[in-house]
């Protein structure tokens, strides 16, 4: 099974060529909901692709998304899994609420 950003990539490149062929972007985003089912994107999301393709050079399209800024949302570091680890094996019946919490004032 393809990646969430896989599939958003491909859906990107799809509405890039279909905008080069001039399709309205209503046609593009019913022609994606055939094809790709319950992974297609949503209608306005659709028109502000076409709207970013449309502003680019023809044929230069960028697929990537934009950087954002703040900081990126992960902790993945050892400390925070070895932390997340103690406290769940700690107490099996933690909420998730609550695990945020403790972590947090860790």
């Amino acid at each position: 099974m393809e990646e969430f950003s896989d599939v958003r990539f491909e859906q990107r490149a799809v509405i890039a060529f279909l905008t080069a062929e001039k399709v309205p972007p209503i046609e593009i985003h019913r022609r994606m909901k055939a094809i790709y089912g319950d992974q297609y994107v949503d209608v306005s999301t659709v028109r502000r692709w076409v709207r970013r393709f449309k502003d680019g050079e023809l044929g230069q399209a960028d697929l990537s998304d934009k950087t954002r800024s703040g900081r990126p949302m992960t902790a993945s570091d050892q400390l925070h899994q070895d932390r997340v680890e103690e406290l769940i094996c700690g107490n099996r019946r933690i909420k998730q609420k609550r695990n945020c919490h403790c972590i947090r004032n860790f």
